[in-house]
């Protein structure tokens, strides 16, 4: 235990005077003799005793009374560590972790929470000692915070560079990067401060930071030092999605927006504008209540293949940095289709697969399909397609399995037609590649035209049967059902995520989809020939399987391109050059290149990097990924002292939270210096000596010492 002000225990000498008017009471009157109080002679002694011991109680119980709050004038604290205490003239290693994500752009009633938090890390330094050395980071990356321990000089100078940034955060990565240089900074008493707004989703990434071995290493106090919760409101685009993945040039396709409302007041006269190109194309007025999101749905008609971009606009709100979000769109090239048949024919019936992609072919060029034979198929064919048709196989040659697995795994769809004479257990084995469930069963006589059931109500809500239908919004859709003469009986998986996209009227599966990795299995219970039902031969038919394959043979990166800024930038593509340049916001940069089986591997941490459009530059080919803000730096709650202490648990020595917006600038310095040095306790002292003078006063009126018996 310290002292904050130590000349106070000069205080101490006041515990003399108690002993000095307990001395004086002990002077004994002179004796005069007196024969009418001749009977005090009788007086015993043990009442004597018991006077004497209630006079040395109170005496000790006013001393201590009179210590104690000598002691709380002083300012006693503890100690930030275990590891001993640290005196005002002890050279210290200070590091201070800064917050300059997009949040601390906001403007408080002091100013902007960045400038705040400026002033606080200078009045840091400035309280420091003269030799103390100090280490500046941000939680967002940038080229202001690269040097290491600096002296106070130094330090206040780097703080004029720190600015808030519409990065990425790595606040776990930077914390513990810091802690680790405070361990191996040498001698003296170490502290980290964590100077931000408090923002519950950024600080809770320290949760499950790992810290390594502290046995034998140097405790470390971490202090944080929140600032004011800026009461500002704040809507936000929350997501961009597409309301379908069946993408191709003249077709219109549908944006839809997701905005929410994350301040704590309601908003109105908003606006969310859609632009594309630099043009804009679309607009909602919007009044959202605290909380509250809502939807809005932006159509678009790509005009030829390749990258469309553009961007979701807020306007009326005052925090701009959430208000823009990017996308981009990729419209595929033709789906390349491998149709991998028996070869001998097993029936008399024929398969419809083949003339519907043949028809599809003629009438549009979005399919462009190949049929080989199962004796035809050479290992590595698979990834020259985009989707793989395996109709009407006995089995899957066991050969076959680990390349369609890593097929499907890094992006591919696989569509699977049984035959009536297929072997059950093959069958069984190719789907336990995917955990995608088994045949367990065959359900009626193939070729008996005899009805066993149904095909169920179709419902649309999945992107094969959405569009499909010539119809009004609301309207039901209005079809003849199939009759099924044929099936075999499907399980999934109980652990998989299978989705039933057909089923029959007494529920049984008719057609599956099962994600696995990138890509997908489709599994029909039903051939594609008049043997097992009706279906093929009626209008329905050819044009949903047409989109089933489709669906299945969409690129991986079809679709939507989008990267979230705090990850690492990865990305696969089929091509050979290595040669790769990033630019993103006027900026290039050089990725590392990975050549795999399946093309090139890119990757790049892009911790510096802004929202925007990406470019990714291969030769001639330019490919483009929309890069935005983690949703969740919108969102401003802040930790309280509970979630503070959870978060780092028992790995660090933490003190309480110091509220800087709740402090005058000299209160603010107190709480600062004791943060270093430790934690006060003067009003323990204070409570302590009360506590004696109450029981000096319980045992002045209650022990009655010099009562005796009769």
């Amino acid at each position: 235990m310290n002292f904050l002000n130590p000349l106070f225990l000069l205080g101490l000498l006041a515990v003399a005077l108690p002993v000095i008017i307990h001395l004086i009471n002990l002077q004994r009157p002179q004796k005069v003799a007196f024969s009418t109080l001749s009977f005090f002679n009788e007086l015993r002694k043990s009442t004597i005793r018991r006077i004497r011991i209630k006079q040395y109680l109170l005496l000790a119980l006013r001393t201590l009374a009179v210590l104690f709050l000598a002691l709380a004038l002083a300012r006693p604290f503890l100690p930030p560590t275990i590891s001993g205490s640290a005196s005002s003239g002890e050279s210290r290693s200070v590091a201070i972790l800064i917050d300059n994500s997009a949040s601390m752009s906001r403007v408080g009633t002091d100013g902007p929470l960045i400038d705040q938090a400026r002033d606080i890390v200078d009045r840091i330094i400035r309280n420091g000692n003269t030799d103390d050395k100090f280490l500046i980071k941000t939680t967002n990356i940038t080229d202001a915070t690269n040097a290491g321990f600096v002296s106070s000089n130094r330090a206040i100078n780097q703080l004029d560079d720190i600015i808030s940034v519409n990065s990425g955060h790595y606040t776990a990565d930077q914390f513990k990067e810091v802690y680790q240089q405070l361990k191996d900074a040498p001698g003296g008493e170490s502290v980290l401060y964590v100077v931000s707004d408090g923002q519950v989703s950024q600080l809770s990434s320290l949760e499950k930071i790992e810290l390594g071995d502290e046995s034998g290493a140097k405790s470390i106090s971490v202090q944080l030092i929140q600032l004011e919760e800026a009461k500002q409101q704040n809507v936000a685009v929350k997501s961009v999605s597409l309301e379908s993945q069946l993408l191709s040039p003249g077709s219109p396709i549908t944006l839809s927006v997701e905005v929410e409302n994350t301040g704590d007041a309601a908003v109105s006269n908003q606006f969310v504008s859609l632009q594309v190109e630099g043009e804009m194309t679309g607009q909602y007025e919007t009044a959202l209540e605290p909380g509250e999101t809502k939807d809005f749905l932006f159509e678009l008609v790509p005009e030829d293949v390749g990258y469309l971009s553009g961007q979701i606009l807020l306007e009326g709100d005052e925090v701009d940095f959430d208000n823009t979000r990017h996308f981009v769109v990729q419209i595929p090239r033709q789906r390349s289709i491998l149709l991998v048949s028996n070869g001998q024919k097993s029936s008399s019936f024929t398969s419809y697969i083949a003339p519907a992609l043949e028809a599809a072919r003629q009438t549009n060029a979005r399919i462009l399909f190949e049929e080989k034979q199962v004796d035809g198929i050479e290992q590595g064919t698979w990834t020259d397609y985009d989707g793989l048709i395996l109709n009407g196989l006995t089995s899957i040659p066991a050969y076959w399995h680990q390349g369609l697995s890593q097929y499907v795994q890094d992006g591919g769809g696989v569509l699977f037609f049984p035959s009536e004479q297929g072997e059950i257990e093959s069958y069984n084995q190719f789907f336990s590649l995917f955990n995608a469930g088994q045949f367990d069963n065959v359900i009626g006589e193939y070729g008996s035209f005899e009805t066993i059931t149904k095909m169920g109500e179709l419902e649309e809500g999945h992107p094969i049967l959405d569009g499909i239908f010539n119809k009004e919004e609301n309207e039901e859709i209005r079809v003849d059902l199939p009759s099924l003469f044929y099936y075999y009986h499907y399980e999934p998986a109980s652990n998989s995520n299978t989705l039933t996209l057909l089923e029959a009227a007494n529920d049984d599966i008719l057609l599956a989809e099962h994600r696995f990795g990138e890509g997908m299995l489709l599994i029909s219970t039903l051939g594609a020939d008049p043997g097992w039902s009706n279906f093929p031969v009626t209008p329905l038919f050819a044009p949903m399987y047409y989109r089933t394959i489709l669906y299945a043979s969409s690129p991986e990166r079809g679709g939507l391109q989008q990267h979230q800024l705090g990850n690492t930038f990865q990305w696969v593509e089929s091509i050979s050059e290595t040669d790769i340049t990033l630019s993103i916001n006027g900026t290039d940069y050089k990725p590392e290149v990975q050549r795999q089986s399946n093309g090139m591997k890119i990757a790049y941490e892009g911790r510096e990097w802004e929202p925007g459009i990406l470019e990714i530059s291969a030769g001639d080919q330019v490919m483009q990924v929309a890069v935005n803000q983690d949703i969740m730096e919108s969102h401003f709650d802040t930790l309280d002292k509970e979630q503070w202490q959870n978060i780092l648990d028992d790995k660090v020595y933490l003190p309480d939270i110091i509220a800087a917006d709740d402090l005058s600038n000299d209160k603010l310095d107190e709480q600062l210096r004791s943060s270093v040095f430790g934690k006060e306790i003067w009003n323990w002292f204070i409570w302590i000596a009360l506590l004696f003078l109450v029981t000096e006063t319980l045992i002045t009126r209650l022990y009655k010492a010099e009562s005796t018996s009769s």
